[in-house]
């Protein structure tokens, strides 16, 4: 039997070996193929190797340039969220308050129900939960 890369005479171990190339260094470089071995960890015991070809598995495709830096979502189009409105800002809702406070005060003449309106008011300002701030100043 012949070399497929030189056309040399093959050493008999060889052919019997199933080899169809010569051991010179550049018919090894041409034809040598690895083995793609994959090591299978096994509960509770040493891990197995197997030859890649054995278990049927395909070669993953290859992936295409992302400009958005990876990562396990890309190539993925984005979720655009829902439009929602700007959250007020703290001395918007404190004015809010002022002013249907200011507009219930007009409207009312006794004194009890205006004391009333002036505490229910305070307990709304005090759920806006905030803290260490003079808005009212602020705004100023």
């Amino acid at each position: 039997m012949r070399c497929r890369h030189c056309g040399a005479e093959l050493a008999p171990e060889r052919v019997e070996l199933r080899y169809d190339y010569c051991t010179r260094a550049e018919c090894v470089k041409a034809c040598f193929e690895p083995l793609a071995v994959v090591s299978v960890g096994v509960n509770k015991a040493s891990d197995q190797y197997v030859l890649k070809r054995d278990l049927g598995w395909t070669d993953p495709q290859p992936r295409r340039a992302v400009r958005d830096g990876g990562g396990w979502l890309s190539g993925r189009t984005p979720r655009t969220p829902p439009k929602t409105a700007m959250p007020r800002s703290s001395a918007a809702r404190v004015a809010e308050l002022e002013a249907q406070l200011d507009s219930d005060l007009a409207r009312e003449d006794d004194p009890v129900r205006r004391a009333k309106l002036v505490n229910d008011f305070n307990a709304r300002l005090r759920r806006l939960d905030i803290r260490y701030r003079r808005t009212a100043q602020r705004r100023a």
